[in-house]
């Protein structure tokens, strides 16, 4: 069953990139399919209503709480994190003046104090929310992408 939501989560990425203009093979490279699945995700005979109806709801919930779920559907960190930033069009952000640099978000491995200053490695973060639900005064936010 995770791999049928993780379907309905690719089927949605892959509209939302079409629209911005994208084509299959970059669609395809992006939510790692291939070419006649995307097909398929375009031309909406797959996967199947109620599939993407859980998708949608996904979609809808908060980030850091919509990537927790994504990460739970496959081991593939790049594509959690492909899928993550087209479904939400976020970035990690860190809040300097509401951090109490306490490290309780030093969990992941993206993230490091210096100088009571959080440095985020935007290549070694797969956008899995971890820090954002383990900060006490929500200093790491996912925002929305400009």
């Amino acid at each position: 069953m995770p791999e049928h939501i993780l379907s309905g989560i690719k089927a949605i990425v892959a509209m939302k990139l079409r629209r911005k203009g994208m084509i299959q093979r970059e669609i395809a490279e992006i939510i790692k399919s291939d070419r006649s699945i995307v097909s398929h995700y375009l031309s909406g005979r797959y996967p199947k209503r109620k599939i993407l109806n859980v998708a949608k709801t996904i979609e809808d919930l908060p980030p850091n709480y919509g990537s927790k779920l994504i990460h739970s559907l496959t081991d593939d960190k790049t594509l959690a994190k492909n899928l993550i930033k087209e479904l939400y069009e976020v970035k990690l952000t860190w809040n300097d003046t509401s951090c109490i640099a306490c490290g309780s978000c030093l969990v992941c491995v993206a993230l490091t104090l210096d100088n009571f200053k959080i440095k985020i490695d935007e290549n070694a973060c797969y956008l899995c929310g971890s820090c954002t639900l383990q900060c006490p005064t929500n200093s790491l936010k996912f925002v929305k992408e400009e």
